[in-house]
């Protein structure tokens, strides 16, 4: 009798530790499912795309978005002649200017004469949005204007919409973020870190075309080309007594070479017609006193 009495004692105690480990699987499994299923909802609602398509907890209240102004990317191709002589300075007023406005010098690159001299150049600045008039009207004066192109591009409206989706992204980070502390199998941590790798490299990636289009608009970007006039147009671009005197003692210096040239080639045969004529004269002399002798 004592013995089916331990019998029974076993059988129920068996059946209490099948049971609360039944109860403590079903807890975990429906906790796991749960995880699973607010991955799913996020990893829905970031699946819109837009900027409508985020859940109510990803929303942001619109009292907090920020105020947006114009963003314009200003860029611009000017074309100066200076002074003959005055390249080198040109350029160093060039530098100077930019640096004055807050900008610097992106590349120079400088093209020489057949002096070996400096003639002709290129400079690409970058000088703040707001100093890009001045910049404009200060490199103009360097010389004479041969040609200026502006270009603005309205970049507002995709400003806008990467902000958006910037906030939309990391309100779904958040949520991922705190559902990944919240699982409990492996199966559910990798459920929740494939969609937060997906999420992180797409907000990586809108960073970036903000920090892009941030630079492009806060900095204008002026390509300025810079010249010496060819030898023609300096010498067609005045007449005053000084060129007179020029260009006379110019043509006098040829006229006199060619001069020198001329009896350098008519010497010899000058010279033997002299000795012809002497000879011609010498013979009529003695043919003259031949008779009288």
């Amino acid at each position: 009798m004592k013995t089916i009495r331990l019998l029974l004692v076993a059988l129920c105690a068996v059946v209490l530790l099948s049971a609360c480990s039944s109860g403590n699987g079903d807890g975990e499994a429906s906790g796991d499912a749960a995880v699973e299923r607010e991955v799913g909802a996020v990893a829905e609602s970031d699946g819109g795309g837009g900027e409508g398509g985020g859940s109510d907890e990803a929303a942001v209240p619109v009292a907090e978005l920020p105020g947006a102004g114009p963003k314009v990317i200003q860029t611009a191709t000017l074309g100066v002649v200076v002074e003959e002589g005055r390249f080198d300075d040109a350029v160093r007023q060039a530098r100077g200017i930019a640096a004055r406005l807050g900008g610097f010098v992106v590349s120079s690159q400088t093209q020489r004469g057949d002096e070996d001299v400096p003639r002709s150049g290129m400079l690409v600045l970058r000088v703040r949005g707001e100093s890009y008039a001045a910049a404009m009207n200060a490199l103009g004066r360097l010389g004479e204007i041969e040609h200026e192109s502006e270009e603005g591009t309205d970049v507002s409206q995709e400003y806008v919409d990467l902000e958006a989706r910037q906030r939309h992204l990391e309100a779904v980070e958040a949520q991922l973020l705190e559902l990944l502390e919240r699982a409990r199998t492996v199966q559910a941590a990798l459920a929740v870190q494939s969609q937060l790798n997906g999420t992180q490299l797409e907000l990586e990636q809108v960073r970036g075309r903000l920090r892009f289009l941030d630079d492009r608009t806060e900095l204008a970007t002026i390509t300025l080309e810079l010249r010496e006039p060819e030898r023609e147009e300096a010498d067609a671009g005045g007449w005053g007594v000084v060129d007179a005197w020029k260009a006379g003692a110019h043509a006098f210096v040829t006229v006199a070479r060619w001069a020198l040239v001329l009896v350098a080639a008519v010497a010899p045969l000058l010279l033997v017609a002299l000795l012809g004529w002497l000879g011609a004269r010498a013979v009529r002399r003695r043919r003259a006193a031949a008779p009288t002798g």
